[in-house]
Formats: C-alpha cells, sequence, structure tokens
C-alpha cells in the first residue's frame, strides 16, 4: 500500500469525503471509529451509519472534521458548488522547500494535462489535480497580500485600546 499525499487528495462525493476522513484519522491520528464517535457525543453505531450512507447531520461536520484532523466534508461541499477552499494565510515567508515543492507539482499538473489530452489518464485525475494547484497557488496570492499588510494582533479579552 502506497503512501497517501494527503493535501493531494480530492473526495468525489459526501460518502467519499467522510470515508477520508476516517482514514485519515486512522492513518494519522491513529483512532478507532469508536474514538471518533466519542469526540462527536455519538455511538459509534450512528457514525457508522453516517458512514455508509454518506449523511451526516450538519450539526457534526466541523465536530467530525476536527476529530479526524482533516476537512474533507467542507471540501467536497465547496467544490460542489464550484467553489475553492483554502487556509487562512498567515502571512509567513514561504520556505524554499514550499515553493520547490509547488513549482514540482505545478510541473505534476501540466503533465498530467498533456497524458489525459492523450487519453493516458483520466479527465477527473486532471481535474482534480488543477484544483489542488489552484487552491495551492490561491492560497500563496492571499498569503503574498497579507505579506505587505501587518496583521494586528489578536487580543484574548480584558485589553481595550
Amino acid at each position: 500500500m502506497s503512501k497517501v499525499y494527503w493535501k493531494r487528495v480530492v473526495p468525489h462525493n459526501m460518502n467519499h469525503a467522510m470515508q477520508l476522513c476516517k482514514q485519515h484519522a486512522q492513518e494519522k491520528k491513529n483512532m478507532s471509529v469508536s474514538r471518533i464517535a466519542d469526540h462527536l457525543a455519538t455511538t459509534t453505531d450512528s457514525l457508522y451509519k453516517w458512514l455508509g450512507n454518506g449523511r451526516m447531520p450538519a450539526n457534526h461536520v466541523i465536530a467530525y472534521e476536527q476529530a479526524c484532523g482533516i476537512n474533507f466534508v467542507t471540501q467536497y461541499l465547496a467544490h460542489s458548488q464550484g467553489l475553492l477552499l483554502i487556509d487562512v494565510p498567515t502571512g509567513r515567508k514561504a520556505q524554499n522547500k514550499d515553493l520547490t515543492d509547488l513549482q514540482v507539482f505545478m510541473t505534476e499538473v501540466g503533465a498530467l494535462l498533456i497524458k489525459c489530452h492523450d487519453n493516458r489518464s483520466t479527465p477527473q485525475e486532471a481535474m482534480d489535480a488543477i484544483k489542488v494547484l489552484m487552491q495551492d497557488l490561491a492560497w500563496h496570492q492571499k498569503n503574498v497580500g497579507v505579506m505587505k499588510e501587518p496583521q494586528a494582533e489578536l487580543s484574548l479579552g480584558g485589553e481595550h485600546a
């Protein structure tokens, strides 16, 4: 079994998104379905039912993604509406490795597009890679914008200007 590069995975439907979250929790956080259910304050039977039919009450989605450590359900919902989902940019300076990884991925996406047009890969593979690349580029675009504007310090209460 090959290692999953979780940042490059794209969910294709709600059931797939929920299953990916569960797999991520099991692989990266060593969590069982029982432990995930505990975080949701629900039963294992209920969670298995939701995972089986791809339906989860909306008020459990955020807790489910937080327990699993990844937001595939939210990603799927955004993508299904034609939207991209990017993390909030921090304004931190990109490391050389970050930029090298981005450059390599852009080249891989270009190669995947060529393969798709030559019928050597599926259109779905190309579309998934393009979505991820667009999200990565959008994050970098916003992050560079944030670097130009100093961010106000967040106050934890009690202090007034």
